[in-house]
């Protein structure tokens, strides 16, 4: 028996459906190979995002200020600080300055101290990050110790108290009569656990 024989329509039609199937075969290839490279670049955006912090100077707000002997000479006025914090939404801390008044005299140590309670049932990592009003302010504050300085892994249900240490510049302008240091306390993805 011969075999089946196609006719030219036939042909016609089977080589018309072959493109279109070996089109979209690329486009998926162009498609997979796009998604892989934006994988890849999002990934490393990571350490290259610190290796420009560390290059530029841009994460400084979180680490230890430097003083010298000059910084440490008790001007004749006072300031007028206030202590706040705030908390990401959805992240289960309490925070709270144990101080919310001082009056503090530039040129001398300063120490308040900060109480951060993990209010849930699960093991949270945060990172604080400081802010001050006026904005100006921030030049003139020099922070020495802060648990702002590293992030903080919290137990369920566990509280701990932290010391802020810290300098008023005396070269503080007289127009800055009170400064508020708050902080922001952010969740870090992706470093927490179960417990």
């Amino acid at each position: 028996m011969a075999p089946p024989t196609t006719t030219t329509t036939e042909r016609a039609a089977m080589e018309s459906v072959r493109p279109p199937m070996r089109r979209n075969q690329r486009l998926l290839r162009k498609l997979l190979v796009i998604a892989a490279l934006m994988f890849g670049f999002a990934w490393a955006m990571i350490p290259m995002y610190r290796i420009i912090c560390e290059q530029t100077g841009l994460n400084d707000v979180v680490k230890a200020d430097e003083l010298d002997k000059n910084d440490l000479q008790a001007a004749a006025g006072e300031v007028s600080m206030t202590f706040d914090s705030t908390v990401q939404a959805g992240l289960p801390w309490e925070v709270r300055p144990l101080t919310t008044h001082l009056k503090v005299k530039p040129g001398t140590f300063v120490q308040v101290q900060y109480q951060i309670t993990n209010a849930s049932s699960r093991t949270v990592v945060g990172q604080a990050l400081p802010r001050y009003l006026p904005g100006e302010a921030a030049r003139y504050v020099k922070k020495l110790e802060c648990f702002c300085f590293t992030q903080q892994r919290f137990r369920p249900g566990e509280m701990r108290t932290f010391p802020v240490v810290f300098v008023v510049d005396r070269n503080l302008p007289s127009s800055i009569g009170s400064i508020t240091l708050a902080y922001t306390v952010f969740d870090v993805p992706g470093q927490g656990g179960a417990g």
